[in-house]
């Protein structure tokens, strides 16, 4: 029987071949195979038809969802044409555009490590965040990570009963938007389940903690 853990060579040739300053502008870190097992088992333990991975990397995640719902169909955004050229999606309709620009369509699952910006790093985006607070019903602070915008959008796309798994920094319990992004997650969030990881090498290439935030749309 074929492993479930994904195998991530992928990830280490472009990590091979990627300038450090190209990966940190676009907030690209990868996902261990261990947590996109894991992601992949609570997504795929809804049954899931139709499956997105908004930020694809190269494809991890992506092709861990798929090695459980091998009947389903996945769609990964991905706008990096570098990552792109070294991604494996394992099968999966990959759309070059940003994720955070493409329409409303609704999944059963989200399997998701979106990119790390600080909101200091971000430009010309407030607009594009007004329009995803619109529709999500809460208005992103201009303080929030990138980060945030896509799990707000990525969780609203989930059909109801839907379920998804997002690989975050564990800042965001501590952080000064932390409190309307509390209770975004625990209302149309849909936040059943918060994995914390203590130790500080979760990511090989960050000093950072970890969270996965396991939702299930109400």
């Amino acid at each position: 029987m074929a492993s479930l853990i994904p195998d991530a060579q992928a990830e280490v040739d472009y990590a091979a071949l990627a300038e450090p300053y190209h990966r940190k502008a676009l907030g690209q870190f990868f996902t261990p195979p261990r947590l996109a097992a894991l992601m992949a088992d609570w997504v795929a333990g809804a049954d899931p038809a139709l499956i997105l991975d908004p930020a694809m990397g190269a494809g991890v995640l992506t092709r861990a969802a798929l090695a459980r719902c091998p009947d389903a169909r996945m769609v990964a955004y991905e706008c990096d044409p570098a990552i792109l050229r070294a991604a494996d999606a394992g099968g999966a309709e990959v759309r070059q555009e940003d994720f955070l620009r493409a329409g409303w369509e609704d999944y059963d699952g989200v399997v998701m490590n979106p990119p790390y910006i600080r909101h200091r790093e971000l430009r010309d985006h407030g607009a594009l965040r007004a329009e995803i607070g619109a529709m999500a019903g809460y208005a992103i602070p201009k303080s929030a990570n990138l980060y945030v915008d896509f799990v707000v959008k990525a969780a609203c796309q989930l059909r109801r009963g839907g379920r998804g798994a997002f690989l975050i920094p564990g800042e965001w319990m501590g952080a000064n938007f932390a409190r309307g992004f509390k209770q975004f997650l625990l209302g149309p969030g849909g936040l059943q389940q918060v994995v914390l990881f203590s130790q500080r090498h979760v990511f090989d290439d960050a000093l950072t903690t970890a969270s996965i935030l396991l939702v299930q749309r109400p």
